[in-house]
């Protein structure tokens, strides 16, 4: 006689004279699905240390080629200066953990922003910083920077959120020229931006990607009048709140090699910075306004 056992992969017979068999192969059954759930329990939880061994790496890759990166910009601190758009919100500026000034800018009614009232160039140079929108539907950040004689802004989330361009070009501004995009922004996170004017063109990226490349000498460049308060340079924002840190500057060009070298005798295309204007307001500057 055999005696018919019903197993998880299927049926086998043992020898009902023989029931030792049954225990040994139930017992050897039992050990065998063990062994293989133990083996792809280490292999797993092998896995998942090799993942975050690699993502460790890499991050730290990142770190350190972000603070190569930082190392070649002169950071732009105690200059900066609360621009009175009439509504604006509070400013604060404070250190981050690393020690790097960090900028809060709160939602205005609708503008909040800062100006650079240091020296700052009109051509030749790259401008970096990283921004961050904390609450809000709207752009967190509105770069005014000089182009020769001339400005414009980067706008990063305006028009609702996630719209991306240059105001203004041939007076159409960042939602209706060449360089209009759209980008999806995730809140509380940082975007690194980067802004570069050579003699050549106007190019601006985020986070390494570039979203807008304009030729120097093809079009008309101009701000909107709302933003004439933030000249020669500076960063605003509208009805949100956004952080900004590392902001920083260097010199690409004749001008780069000029600083280098002070005796070197100057390009004769380089250009001379503007002296820097007051902004402009319908009445005296409070004493709220802030300055670093």
């Amino acid at each position: 006689m055999v005696t018919i056992v019903r197993l998880p992969h299927g049926y086998q017979t043992f020898p009902t004279n023989r029931p030792n068999t049954v225990i040994r192969s139930l017992r050897h059954f039992a050990l065998s699905t063990m062994t293989i759930a133990a083996i792809f329990a280490v292999s797993a939880t092998s896995a998942v240390c090799q993942e975050g061994r690699l993502r460790s790496s890499e991050n730290g890759v990142q770190d350190a080629a972000e603070a190569v990166v930082k190392q070649s910009f002169t950071p732009l601190r105690g200059s900066w200066k609360k621009v009175v758009f009439g509504g604006e919100g509070a400013v604060h500026f404070s250190k981050t953990d690393k020690g790097d000034e960090l900028v809060e800018m709160l939602a205005g009614d609708p503008l909040t922003g800062i100006r650079w009232t240091g020296d700052f160039p009109q051509e030749n140079y790259e401008l970096r910083l990283q921004a961050r929108r904390i609450e809000g539907f709207d752009f967190f950040a509105a770069i005014t920077f000089p182009v020769g004689k001339e400005h414009c802004s980067f706008v990063l989330g305006g028009w609702g959120g996630g719209m991306v361009g240059i105001s203004s070009i041939d007076g159409n501004d960042a939602s209706t020229n060449q360089t209009t995009q759209y980008k999806e922004f995730e809140t509380n996170r940082w975007y690194t931006i980067r802004i570069r004017v050579d003699d050549e063109a106007v190019r601006c990226w985020i986070d390494e990607d570039e979203y807008a490349l304009v030729p120097r000498g093809e079009s008309e460049l101009s701000i909107r009048i709302e933003m004439d308060p933030c000249l020669p340079m500076g960063i605003a924002n509208y009805i949100t709140r956004s952080e900004l840190k590392s902001i920083g500057l260097r010199r690409i060009g004749p001008a780069a090699q000029q600083a280098a070298s002070p005796t070197a005798k100057p390009a004769e295309d380089s250009a001379t910075p503007a002296p820097i204007p007051a902004p402009e307001t319908d009445g005296p500057t409070s004493d709220a306004e802030e300055k670093r």
